[in-house]
């Protein structure tokens, strides 16, 4: 990839909104390392192994109050993206996410 190509990809994803790593809370970005994922861009933390899990943060507007706001999203293969409030509400997602693997052993 040309550096050009590069900066414009980056001006591009920074005008649509993305948060980038640098700018999360340490300590979030380290917990969801600490679960599994890996850095797999400057915006965006996915899962190794499958399925693939993608975490991203992004601000947008608030449906609630109208002011723009920075949500967490996660993507799923075959599923519709889920938006969070806070780092706290994907922690309990991840909680209480289903792992049929782990789940037909107990």
């Amino acid at each position: 990839m040309k550096l050009i190509e590069l900066l414009h990809s980056i001006d591009n994803e920074t005008k649509s909104g993305l948060v980038n790593l640098d700018d999360w809370r340490w300590t979030d970005a380290e917990h969801l390392v600490s679960m599994g994922f890996v850095f797999q861009d400057e915006y965006h933390l996915q899962t190794e192994k499958p399925p693939k899990i993608t975490i991203y943060k992004k601000k947008e507007k608030d449906p609630e109050t109208g002011k723009i706001k920075a949500f967490f999203f996660i993507e799923e293969p075959k599923k519709k993206t889920k938006r969070f409030k806070t780092f706290n509400d994907v922690v309990d997602f991840f909680d209480n996410y289903a792992q049929p693997e782990l789940d037909k052993n107990m």
